[in-house]
C-alpha cells in the first residue's frame, strides 16, 4: 500500500472520528472517538484538519452539536498536539459567534454553550499569554518559578489571569448543575450525563489552577505589603468556597465516581491577613492538599 494511499485511509479515519464524536445525540461525547482525534493531531502535529472537519459539523443549527463541538474542542486543547493551542487561536472568531448565537436561548444549553465557548477562549487568551503552559495546565514548581522569572509583576499578573480562568470554569459548573432537573436530565441518564461529561476537564484544570493560585499568594504576601493584596484574598476566598461547593456536588453523582478523583480541599481557610496591618509577610501558606491558611509573619523589632 503506497504511502499516499495509507495518508488518506488516516486521514479519512480521523474526519471520521471527529463526526462521530460531535454528532447530535444527547449521550456523552464516546470517548474512543475522541482518542482517535486526539491521535489525529499528534499524526498530523496540529489542529488544522481537525477545525476543518469541526467548521463543516452543523453546530450553529443544533445546540447539541454545538454543546459537543465545545467538549471536543476542550479535550483537543488539553491533550492533543501542542501546536492544537497555536492552531485554534485563529478560530476564537468561530467559537465567539457560537455562542453568541446560543445565548438567545436564556436557559439549558443557550447558557452553557455560551459559558463554554467564553471558557475556551479564555483558554486560548491564557496559553497565548503563557505559552510555557501546557494545554493540560500541568508544570512543576521549578517550572512555575521559571515562568514567573522572580519578578513578582509578573506572578501578580499570572495571578489575575488564573483567577479570571477559575471563574470561567466556576461560572461553567454552575450553569451545568443549575440546568439538571430529577425529570429528564439527570446524572443517571444520557441526556444529563452529556451534560456533565465535560466538567471532569473542568476539574483537572481547576485543581491545577487552585494549586498554582495558593503557590503564587504565598510569594505575593512574602514581597507585597498586606493592603495591595486585598482584592487577591476576596477573590481567592470566592472561589474557595465555589471550588468546595463544585466538589462537593461532583462527589454526590454516582456518575463520576470511577471517572475522576475529585482533589481534596481543606475544610476552611484562614484569613488572618485581611483584617492585620502588614508585618512581613505571610508565615504559612499551607497547598490545597494540606489545608491552606494566610498567617500573619511576626515582624522582627531591632
Amino acid at each position: 500500500m503506497s504511502s499516499v494511499l495509507q495518508t488518506d485511509i488516516g486521514t479519512y479515519r480521523y474526519i471520521t472520528a471527529i463526526n462521530k464524536a460531535i454528532n447530535n445525540l444527547e449521550i456523552p461525547v464516546k470517548q474512543k472517538h475522541v482518542r482517535l482525534a486526539i491521535i489525529g493531531t499528534f499524526h498530523e502535529q496540529g489542529a488544522q484538519t481537525f477545525w476543518m472537519a469541526a467548521l463543516r459539523l452543523p453546530f450553529m443549527d443544533d445546540r447539541i452539536v454545538a454543546w459537543k463541538l465545545c467538549h471536543v474542542v476542550h479535550k483537543v486543547l488539553r491533550e492533543g498536539h501542542p501546536l492544537c493551542l497555536v492552531h485554534s487561536q485563529r478560530h476564537r472568531k468561530e467559537l465567539d459567534e457560537t455562542g453568541k448565537l446560543w445565548c438567545h436561548l436564556k436557559e439549558g444549553y443557550g447558557k452553557m454553550i455560551r459559558l463554554y465557548t467564553t471558557l475556551l477562549m479564555t483558554k486560548l487568551d491564557f496559553h497565548k499569554r503563557n505559552p510555557r503552559f501546557p494545554g493540560h495546565l500541568g508544570v512543576t514548581n521549578e517550572e512555575l518559578e521559571s515562568i514567573g522569572a522572580n519578578d513578582i509583576n509578573n506572578y501578580f499578573q499570572l495571578s489575575v489571569e488564573m483567577f479570571d480562568y477559575l471563574d470561567n470554569i466556576l461560572e461553567l459548573q454552575t450553569a451545568i448543575f443549575g440546568s439538571l432537573d430529577m425529570s429528564r436530565s439527570n446524572s443517571m441518564t444520557s441526556a444529563g450525563q452529556c451534560r456533565l461529561a465535560p466538567l471532569i476537564m473542568c476539574i483537572q484544570d481547576a485543581s491545577r489552577l487552585y494549586d498554582y493560585c495558593v503557590k503564587i499568594l504565598f510569594r505575593l504576601h512574602s514581597s507585597l505589603p498586606s493592603d495591595i493584596l486585598i482584592g487577591h484574598r476576596d477573590r481567592f476566598f470566592k472561589q474557595f468556597k465555589e471550588l468546595k461547593q463544585f466538589y462537593q456536588n461532583t462527589n454526590a453523582l454516582q456518575y463520576f465516581r470511577n471517572l475522576i478523583t475529585v482533589p481534596p480541599l481543606p475544610e476552611r481557610v484562614f484569613a488572618e491577613t485581611a483584617q492585620l496591618p502588614y508585618a512581613g509577610g505571610v508565615e504559612d501558606l499551607r497547598d490545597a492538599r494540606g489545608g491552606c491558611t494566610f498567617r500573619r509573619r511576626r515582624s522582627v523589632r531591632g
